[in-house]
């Protein structure tokens, strides 16, 4: 799964902000109505009030409503490995039932996480992964990534970058992969089928590639998708620290297995609010 190397180029910031500026402005418009519930494009956002405890964000949508974490997951002191290093790790943290996922500036993210694990972790915490739509409407404003953690050597103590969304949700894009709720199986997601792996040119409301190109395409950050159509399969995004210009707000691998656990995978959870 390690990405492509290549160089950023020098306007990708600028279109990825361009775009993502007018999505957020229409965003910001809808939610406006109805009393800050939003419409289709994105969600209004609270940070730290209301039902939301502290290093979550309230995110309300048209018929709901919800608490992300802050920061990707990380082990709580209750775990036996606060530092995940490999799968037997995350195995043992799984099978103690007073070890939970936290979401925490300064800590080691969680690795070595399959998209079952991870389902499991956050439901143990009162809570579950976000799906594609709702990772997205945080991210998509996220014009500057160059601060993310694209291009290193191992991932970063969580919101130790200068990696926010407009939201205040850091490290959404690089350090790790994170899970997405969703699969995907046989190439189909919601009842359509998704391209081949490429060069991301086109996505729809929730941010999952609709086309693609056999070319880095600028407005859409030089950012990669892969897919796999046979199977099911899960949804990654984001990219990791070794992604470079293929990771951004609209990289995705939809090619990993369910039980997949690696280096640059990691996982946070949201919370449904009344």
């Amino acid at each position: 799964m390690t990405p492509r190397a290549k160089r950023r180029n020098w306007h990708k910031g600028l279109l990825i902000g361009l775009g993502a500026f007018v999505l957020s402005t229409v965003g910001i418009q809808a939610s406006d109505m109805a009393n800050g519930i939003s419409g289709k494009l994105m969600g209004s956002a609270v940070t730290s009030s209301g039902p939301c405890n502290e290093h979550e964000v309230l995110l309300r949508f048209g018929a709901y409503a919800l608490c992300i974490d802050s920061y990707e997951a990380s082990p709580a002191h209750t775990c036996p490995y606060r530092s995940a290093t490999g799968d037997s790790a995350t195995v043992s943290n799984v099978e103690t039932p007073a070890c939970v996922p936290v979401s925490q500036p300064g800590q080691e993210p969680w690795r070595f996480v399959s998209y079952t694990e991870a389902t499991q972790l956050c439901a143990r915490a009162g809570k579950r992964l976000p799906t594609a739509q709702e990772w997205y409407r945080v991210a998509v404003g996220q014009a500057d990534t160059e601060s993310c953690v694209l291009d290193a050597t191992s991932p970063a103590l969580t919101g130790s970058a200068n990696c926010v969304s407009p939201l205040g949700v850091h490290d959404l894009v690089g350090n790790v992969w994170e899970w997405m709720g969703d699969t995907v199986s046989d190439g189909m997601i919601e009842g359509r089928h998704v391209p081949m792996s490429g060069y991301v040119e086109l996505v729809d409301d929730g941010g999952v590639v609709l086309k693609t190109s056999n070319q880095p395409v600028p407005a859409f950050g030089d950012d990669y998708a892969w897919v796999q159509h046979e199977g099911v399969r899960g949804m990654l995004r984001g990219g990791f620290y070794t992604s470079g210009s293929d990771g951004g707000v609209f990289a995705q691998n939809m090619s990993v297995a369910l039980d997949f656990a690696a280096a640059g995978v990691g996982f946070r959870c949201v919370r449904d609010v009344q």
